[in-house]
């Protein structure tokens, strides 16, 4: 544990790290239930109390027994977590450890979860296949009309709509039962990773080919941004839906998207050093928490593109990164299984 202030600046926070056997997948915060949650490679959920971070024992929630949780994003009511694993299954499981299975895809790895911003419904991805539940996590549709592989899945700012990427595109669905037809936003491209603007405005992806795509829902026109060195797999948008931060590269690439889209101008860059895997707006300010390839963790101002170091996870490229609600707590994980909960409450 570490208390530190950021130097030159008003920031002050108190370090939480340890380390688990399996490498973290996923982060989120269970904010109703008071836990933050880290998902581990071997099948099962470390949880911590915001209360007591400091705590000598971790609960752990077997949600995947003898398999691999691949992904998870906390439960619409804020009481525990939703997973998929390479068992085919979708599981809910709560804080108090109440586990329930919401779905199942035999043969086939779950490797996408998203919860819609307002809690309204649940998606999941394995295979070809998207399936969309409620808050409860009742069955409302299944997609099977995807071209290939899906490789991310993000409800539209109202939960109203997703959208699926895929090789050559993105398939806009709207979230409902009755059936419809399959509406693409195509690029010839193998897609890797997908998100929709706060604002509704913008739907972009990371590609293969280490670029950003995107379109304009507007006019359904074209965005490319390129000159990343490796793949921009961890995207984050400001609340406001001006500014998207990404990974990829030894900044942390932030582009401006207001007006018609940031195609065409130079973005900005923070937080300088190794590569960056994974980043993280803040809820509510113009700070973006990062973290690259060696386990370190920084913080990056907008305003005026300044940053600070935070705390190191070891040596292990970071693999997850989020922040609470409201913007006190910041959750991270490694390769390595080091994980640790910063708390920004202390200043």
């Amino acid at each position: 544990m570490t208390v530190k202030t950021a130097p030159g600046a008003q920031i002050g926070f108190r370090a939480y790290i340890w380390q688990f056997k399996s490498g973290v997948v996923a982060v989120a915060a269970a904010e109703a239930a008071g836990h933050a949650g880290f998902a581990l490679g071997d099948g099962s959920i470390a949880l911590r109390p915001f209360a007591t971070p400091d705590a000598d024992t971790t609960r752990r929630l077997v949600a995947h027994p003898d398999a691999a949780l691949l992904c998870m994003a906390a439960s619409p009511d804020g009481q525990g977590f939703v997973s998929g694993g390479d068992d085919g299954r979708v599981m809910l499981t709560t804080v108090a450890g109440e586990g329930s299975e919401l779905a199942v895809v035999p043969r086939k790895w779950v490797e996408h979860v998203a919860v819609a911003d307002n809690g309204s419904g649940i998606l999941y991805a394995a295979g070809k296949r998207v399936g969309l539940l409620d808050a409860r996590g009742a069955a409302i549709a299944t997609f099977d009309d995807h071209p290939s592989t899906v490789t991310g899945i993000v409800f539209n700012p109202k939960g109203k709509r997703f959208a699926v990427s895929h090789y050559g595109g993105v398939t806009l669905w709207w979230a409902k039962a009755e059936a419809q037809p399959a509406k693409r936003l195509a690029w010839k491209s193998s897609h890797v990773a997908v998100t929709w603007s706060p604002d509704g405005k913008f739907v972009m992806t990371a590609t293969q080919e280490n670029e950003m795509h995107g379109w304009r829902l507007a006019d359904s026109a074209d965005m490319r941004m390129s000159g990343y060195p490796t793949k921009p797999r961890s995207l984050s948008w400001a609340r406001d839906g001006r500014w998207l931060a990404t990974s990829g590269a030894e900044v942390v690439v932030v582009w401006d998207c207001k007006g018609k889209g940031p195609m065409g101008s130079a973005p900005l860059e923070l937080s300088r050093g190794a590569i960056v895997t994974t980043v993280a707006c803040h809820p509510r300010h113009g700070l973006i928490a990062s973290g690259d390839v060696n386990g370190q963790l920084k913080l990056g101002r907008i305003n005026d593109q300044s940053s600070i170091d935070l705390e190191r996870l070891g040596n292990a490229p970071v693999t997850a990164l989020s922040w609470s609600a409201d913007g006190r707590y910041l959750l991270a994980g490694a390769e390595d299984g080091t994980a640790g909960i910063l708390d920004f409450g202390t200043a």
